[in-house]
């Protein structure tokens, strides 16, 4: 296992120790490493979810279910908005 030094806020610091002193971790170093599974699921689950958007947004596509539209009227249009809004 490979040891790492680490700098917390005062308030980081104070919620671990909390939680290891609650017997809820038996370390800190406990704690930091669940802490770190827990955000590297929830990354895993972020990226499956964006996978599987792209793949539902492919599928549609070749379907041929999309619609067309030009990027620079869009702006154009919206910046008329915004100036019409601002005079």
């Amino acid at each position: 296992m490979t040891q790492l030094a680490i700098k917390l806020t005062d308030e980081l610091t104070d919620f671990v120790q909390a939680s290891v002193q609650s017997g809820a971790f038996h370390s800190a170093s406990e704690m930091v490493a669940n802490a770190l599974h827990a955000l590297k699921s929830q990354d895993e689950a972020k990226l499956a979810a964006l996978r599987s958007e792209i793949a539902l947004g492919a599928e549609q596509a070749l379907r041929g279910e999309f619609v067309e539209f030009d990027v620079e009227s869009i702006i154009v249009e919206r910046r008329k908005k915004l100036s019409s809004k601002a005079s």
